[in-house]
């Protein structure tokens, strides 16, 4: 039976009168005995970052009296909730003493994710533009704001989220998501919304996030081009956590919160596992885990298999994407605004054919984040990927270019490309995942005999 108190937090433009009914649904299973608190926070004032989230989180916990101890109260989180909760996370992991982090620290006993922005939304562009503005800034407190701050974090391929997901995730000593310290689950779905808002739907998400993006089980790879003659590998830097759970159902962005019936749902509804899924996601105990997440993989694969054999399948909702993030810089750590990234065929493509259908068809959009430059997302489809390296002879290969900022100043580009894609390979394809790519180019400043007159320093023998 739940014995901590359960905080539930909202999404952007969001209320926590949208989670009463989720809350009045846990009272009915047992969870009456225990304190349900909803959260409220500010999410539409440009002046409000996701730091000041994190640390405001602190404070109103302390002001209601709720522990921050080691594994105080359960967390379930909805959309941007999820930064939220991740930034609370970052913030008090910390050793008061020497500053180190420490994973062991966390108040969060269990969290639960539903369809979290963790490593953005392609409709947070949307939410800063003049439309999002004014459909969204009708308060007069914050008229015709809409959060940019939060938003820009929420951007696709957002600086923030990408060294968010670098701290939680990969370092080797700060084991976050290990059950013993935080019981993770992520649900989301794959559906589109219905009437008007399904114009801006995108396939392989919920209407407003990817599923590639809601999932914590990210790859991290590095690329250096010290040697623009020798191409490098490409390096994965292991999780510091096992598998997250993480399924995947039947719904949308909005009816993912919903704990309704199979009257409400008739059409492969997934009720009974939804319901099962979530209240295991607030009780279960640490050695239980890893049977939660096969059993989220279950479900996620059913859905999928469903999805191929149903009405939908021409859509593409049902196919399997992953999501990945270009961060392009120099040896320095600044990014590199101007650069091309190209898939393409080495060998026996002599009309670009094979490379004309990895950027037409398997990579179904580019995003190039709006505040940093340096970072780029791509969407591409796996189903599609799978199926099209099987064919003989394919070997994928990618190439980077940077632009020279001048005549004096300029980059090291490769001379080839790293093979990334093959039928014997698929270390690199991650469906329903975020794929994280740090990629160094060296920034060269000319200092030569040939032509003096553009030489960025001299020196002259007296």
């Amino acid at each position: 039976m739940p014995t901590l108190p359960v905080i539930i937090l909202h999404g952007w433009s969001d209320t926590s009168t949208s989670f009463q009914p989720l809350a009045d649904w846990l009272k009915g299973q047992g969870f009456n005995v225990v304190p349900i608190f909803l959260g409220d926070y500010l999410s539409m004032n440009d002046e409000i970052t996701l730091y000041d989230l994190g640390f405001a989180f602190r404070r109103a916990l302390n002001i209601h009296q709720i522990p921050q101890d080691r594994h105080s109260f359960d967390l379930i989180v909805h959309s941007t909730g999820g930064l939220v909760a991740l930034e609370y996370l970052r913030q008090v992991c910390i050793d008061a003493e020497n500053g180190s982090l420490d994973a062991s620290l966390t108040p969060i006993c269990h969290l639960c994710m539903l369809a979290p922005a963790n490593f953005g939304s392609p409709l947070a562009a949307l939410g800063k533009s003049v439309v999002g503005r004014f459909a969204k800034g009708w308060d007069w407190s914050r008229f015709g704001q809409s959060g940019e701050r939060i938003l820009n974090a929420l951007e696709l391929a957002s600086p923030y989220s990408f060294g968010l997901g670098l701290h939680d995730l990969f370092q080797p000593n700060f084991r976050l998501f290990s059950p013993e310290n935080t019981i993770a689950t992520v649900m989301v779905g794959t559906i589109a919304y219905t009437g008007i808002a399904s114009v801006t739907h995108e396939d392989g998400s919920d209407g407003t996030v990817r599923v590639s993006t809601a999932n914590l089980n990210a790859t991290y790879l590095t690329v250096d081009f010290f040697d623009a003659g020798k191409l490098p590998e490409l390096v994965a830097h292991p999780r510091a956590n096992p598998d997250i759970a993480f399924a995947v159902f039947h719904r949308n962005h909005s009816s993912i919160t919903r704990p309704l019936s199979s009257a409400d749902f008739p059409d492969l509804a997934q009720v009974g596992d939804w319901q099962k899924i979530l209240v295991d996601a607030i009780s279960l105990n640490a050695g239980d885990y890893s049977t939660h997440v096969q059993r989220c993989t279950a479900i996620t694969d059913t859905t999928f298999a469903q999805g191929l054999a149903g009405p939908s399948a021409t859509q593409l909702w049902y196919h399997r994407y992953q999501h990945v993030v270009f961060h392009v810089h120099d040896q320095y750590g600044a990014s590199i605004p101007d650069y091309v990234v190209e898939f393409y065929q080495e060998n026996n493509d002599q009309d670009d054919e094979v490379m004309q259908y990895i950027h037409k068809q398997i990579i179904t959009k580019v995003t190039t984040n709006s505040v940093d430059a340096g970072y780029r997302s791509f969407l591409i489809d796996t189903n599609l990927l799978l199926n099209f390296i099987k064919k003989p002879g394919v070997a994928i290969c990618m190439s980077i270019t940077a632009a020279n900022v001048s005549r004096r100043i300029t980059y090291r580009n490769p001379e080839g490309g790293v093979e990334v894609f093959t039928n014997a390979n698929h270390s690199l394809i991650h469906p329903n995942e975020p794929v994280l790519v740090d990629i160094t180019l060296y920034r060269d400043p000319d200092v030569t005999d040939s032509d003096p007159t553009i030489n960025v320093f001299r020196l002259t023998k007296r």
